[in-house]
């Protein structure tokens, strides 16, 4: 089999630029919210070479950060809260820093996006906050209450979460995750059931970003980046020699 170093140097120039990239997005989100690193999984390539084989995220559960906001919640265990994505596709996010917008319901302030939620019939849509209604509790297991100015509470359902028969398949899209083939299907439940996490309110979770890792990484991968452009550089000029012999 020959070996073609314009190609593997090449091919190693993309799947190293590719991951300095990842690791740089990790660094620069490592003080948002509920953030989950991102690994990049190379391959050989037969002949010689290198590529993208997979991109996938880390699950390892964040630091919790006290907020002291009734409607901030951390899932301590599995699982994702449940945004309406604007498409009408699921959103999935670690992210619970949750607020009433205007209309009284419960949405993700940075993007916007409705949460799910249970209801006690088993349907699942976004939580709206009946009139009146001056305060929300939301429990270990995921009830939301309202609580009026007298003390007295009504049920407004419980906090959706998602788990996945493999989270680190998840796609990365603007908000959040949402499903792939090497995710699989979600399955909704509630906090505390079996198989799903449990929610702490008044906190958030931080990002699981270790820098010092990401930072031996993007070297390792510009150490890498930069033999590949030097294999570049010396084929090309191989070539060219070769190419401008005399007949």
């Amino acid at each position: 089999m020959s070996v073609d170093p314009l190609n593997i140097g090449a091919s190693g120039l993309t799947a190293y630029g590719e991951t300095l990239d990842v690791s740089a997005n990790n660094v620069a989100n490592v003080g948002s919210t509920g953030f989950q690193l991102q690994n990049v999984n190379l391959q050989n390539q037969p002949g010689g070479g290198v590529t993208v084989a997979t991109i996938t995220s880390d699950s390892a559960q964040g630091s919790f950060q006290p907020t002291g906001v009734d409607t901030n919640v951390a899932i301590s265990g599995s699982g994702f809260f449940v945004l309406q994505g604007a498409n009408g596709d699921p959103v999935y996010t670690r992210s619970g820093d949750f607020s009433l917008d205007a209309n009284g319901t419960l949405v993700d302030p940075s993007t916007g996006l409705d949460v799910m939620v249970i209801s006690a019939s088993g349907a699942v849509g976004p939580l709206s906050v009946p009139p009146g209604v001056q305060s929300l509790t939301i429990g270990a297991n995921g009830a939301v209450y309202g609580v009026y100015a007298d003390g007295q509470q009504t049920a407004l359902g419980s906090v959706a979460l998602a788990t996945f028969h493999n989270a680190g398949g998840l796609v990365r899209v603007s908000g959040g995750y949402q499903a792939s083939a090497a995710s699989g299907t979600a399955q909704v439940g509630r906090a505390g059931s079996a198989g799903f996490g449990t929610l702490v309110s008044g906190m958030v979770e931080s990002s699981n970003v270790d820098l010092a890792g990401e930072f031996v990484k993007m070297i390792a991968a510009k150490t890498a980046f930069d033999a590949n452009a030097k294999t570049v550089e010396v084929a090309s000029s191989i070539l060219k020699t070769t190419v401008d012999l005399p007949e």
